[in-house]
């Protein structure tokens, strides 16, 4: 064990979104902060969807994901917020972090932001396939790969619909399958796809195996009605089939969950003293302006719960009153 460290006021594990966010609102109310990240700062924002446009990020029209994190990262920085580059294994109890550099970080708050991970679905192929750009992704991480390709994008959020309308005039062919015949994503962006028909929809379908030995060479679907088998001439399979959060460093906590998403207040808190979680792992709406609210939300808890000032009633109710009401 290298040793302790106990430097700082506010820890934020995860440099996504909330994470961030919780790091500027921390810093800028004075809270010495350090965000860990252990991956890329970003989050999925930056190893996943790098290139896709956000349109729904307030004052940033049309920003690709990749240029949003890094007005992030520069913005932390120059408030002051410690950006450390080690990937925290353990949280404890006692506000203390380990990480992968055999350190322990001491501080007076902790926020956990660690967001999702893309989900697997454990079919024949997918594991396989899925490694070292032999044909299988969660998203269109890199256009080119996709250039006149035929592409399958298996899902019907909105993260299956963005993917289609990132291939138009990349793919050479795209398919759309969705084991339902409704989708969930927004209704706009389905509407484009289906009027400029940029991809052959195909509903009530299920991706059963994904054919190939060193690269994709095809996919076996199977109608959820009929229960006819489908086998697809494919190239490329992008699977997005959503997301879980990232909950292995801190399954020792003891904290409430409600479904697959960590349980929280009014200002982010946990059942822990001291712990609040902001983003991706407390919502299932994964979008980066609420990402963004809550990670702020969650520093302002942090602040609370750290310099308790005196006009802390104006801001939250008595713990009697609300007898921590998790919701």
């Amino acid at each position: 064990m290298v040793g302790l460290i106990s430097d700082f006021d506010v820890i934020v594990v995860g440099g996504g979104p909330a994470g961030l966010s919780a790091g500027i609102i921390s810093s800028l109310k004075g809270l010495v902060t350090a965000v860990f990240e252990g991956g890329t700062w970003g989050g999925l924002l930056s190893t996943i969807y790098p290139k896709k446009k956000i349109y729904n990020y307030p004052g940033t029209p049309r920003i690709r994901a990749e240029h949003l994190v890094s007005e992030w990262v520069r913005q932390a920085a120059d408030h002051g917020v410690h950006l450390i580059k080690e990937r925290v294994t353990r949280i404890y109890k006692n506000l203390q972090v380990e990480t992968s550099e055999d350190t322990i970080y001491q501080a007076k708050s902790v926020i956990i932001a660690t967001g999702m991970k893309p989900n697997e679905l454990g079919i024949p192929g997918e594991s396989k396939l899925s490694k070292k750009d032999r044909g299988v992704y969660p998203y269109v991480t890199e256009p080119e790969i996709f250039y006149n390709r035929r592409v399958l994008v298996v899902g019907g959020g909105d993260t299956a619909i963005d993917a289609v309308i990132d291939l138009n005039k990349i793919a050479k062919k795209v398919y759309l399958a969705h084991r339902r015949s409704d989708f969930r994503a927004s209704e706009s962006n389905l509407e484009l796809v289906k009027k400029e028909e940029i991809a052959e929809i195909l509903t009530n379908v299920t991706i059963r195996e994904i054919l190939g030995q060193r690269k994709v060479e095809g996919v076996i679907l199977e109608n959820g009605i009929t229960h006819e088998k489908i086998e697809l001439n494919v190239e490329k399979v992008i699977l997005a089939v959503g997301l879980k959060p990232n909950t292995e460093i801190f399954d020792n906590l003891g904290l409430e969950f409600q479904g697959k998403f960590l349980k929280t207040d009014e200002l982010q808190r946990t059942n822990i003293e001291g712990v609040f979680a902001a983003g991706d792992i407390v919502t299932p709406y994964q979008l980066a302006t609420l990402a963004a609210a809550q990670g702020a939300l969650a520093a302002h808890g942090a602040y609370l719960y750290i310099r308790d000032p005196y006009w802390k009633q104006e801001h939250i109710k008595a713990k009697s009153d609300i007898k921590r009401e998790i919701v």
